[in-house]
């Protein structure tokens, strides 16, 4: 293997480690903001850019981690599009805060763990784990609790600083089974 394919394949994890250590160092300055376990870039993204998309990445989970307000409008732009929105649900930041809302009504203790982030161009995808108890209502159901854990894959599209649409898929079938709504 000669130096230039030696370089290729240790570049990546070089990279890698300085953005997990810079989110890390930020971090303490904002100890509500998510630290990913994992972060890969893609190719040709300058380092301010890149830490631009992971902060507006952390911000929005944030919002998801804490049920705060101000992370979600400091994530999302003004015409934020969900294009995978549930029926009845509103587009753009209300909908978002509505939908958080609504959640920790049943998982008052929700918490949002970023497993890893997928950078590319001006995408994101991310690997979440919702983590929390059943301790609040849903339908008028007893809460049992119980822990709940469940999986999440976003697609953020960022412009800006901003996410100005999502597309996004939860894992609802463990969700439900486990604060005993479907039983299999």
């Amino acid at each position: 293997m000669n130096i230039k394919n030696k370089l290729k394949s240790v570049i990546p994890g070089i990279i890698l480690f300085t953005v997990v250590q810079t989110a890390r160092a930020q971090d303490m300055g904002s100890h509500e903001l998510p630290v990913p376990k994992s972060i890969t870039l893609g190719e040709k993204l300058s380092d301010s850019y890149s830490k631009q998309l992971i902060h507006t990445a952390r911000l929005f989970y944030a919002f998801w981690n804490t049920g705060d307000p101000q992370f979600a409008r400091a994530a999302l732009a003004d015409n934020f599009k969900d294009n995978t929105l549930p029926k009845g649900r509103s587009q753009g930041v209300t909908g978002v805060l509505f939908a958080s809302k609504n959640f920790r009504t049943i998982i008052p203790d929700l918490k949002c763990s970023i497993e890893d982030l997928l950078i590319s161009k001006d995408k994101i995808v991310a690997r979440l784990v919702f983590t929390g108890h059943y301790t609040g209502s849903f339908k008028g159901q007893k809460p049992t609790g119980k822990p709940i854990s469940f999986f999440a894959i976003d697609i953020l599209h960022i412009k800006g600083g901003r996410i100005y649409e999502d597309w996004h898929l939860e894992d609802n079938l463990s969700f439900l089974q486990q604060i005993d709504v479907v039983k299999l």
